[in-house]
């Protein structure tokens, strides 16, 4: 809708109508109740001209609702992540039974870790880093267990 021409109407309104208009339009953004009202009769119309109220509301919300969902999906798998690494390297830590664990040698779990966690898709097994801890080697014929 273009602001450079405007055609002034009347419009009769119920007074209670008017004054939640007046509560609102700041909220939204606009400078002032006509800009408000040109808005909201243009999404009414969208949704007259739609004849359905589901088909538009969906239409109009999907955009909004794919992007919170994006949002919440990326923080959540970022924790996810985080969680993962920190039993890998508490099972590191145990399984080698390792007493005064230096801040490099910490560092360096942290760094094995994270490459584990991202090679294995989180799929961390204490057994197989037992076996790695203690020179010893895995075999994959443990990996085709029912649930692993």
């Amino acid at each position: 809708m273009t602001q450079s021409k405007k055609e002034k109407i009347g419009i009769h309104m119920n007074p209670d109508l008017v004054k939640r208009i007046d509560a609102e339009y700041p909220l939204y953004g606009c400078a002032r109740r006509s800009d408000f009202m040109s808005q909201a009769a243009a999404f009414y119309l969208g949704f007259l001209h739609n004849q359905e109220d589901s088909v538009y509301m969906s239409k109009t919300t999907l955009t909004f609702l794919e992007n919170q969902i994006a949002k919440l999906d990326a923080k959540i798998c970022r924790q996810l992540f985080r969680i993962c690494v920190e039993p890998s390297m508490v099972a590191h830590v145990t399984a080698c039974q390792i007493k005064g664990v230096t801040e490099e040698t910490l560092k360096d779990l942290r760094k094995r870790c994270v490459k584990a966690v991202k090679q294995t898709i989180s799929n961390i097994r204490y057994d197989k880093i037992y076996a790695f801890q203690n020179d010893e080697i895995w075999t994959e014929e443990d990996d085709h267990e029912p649930g692993n």
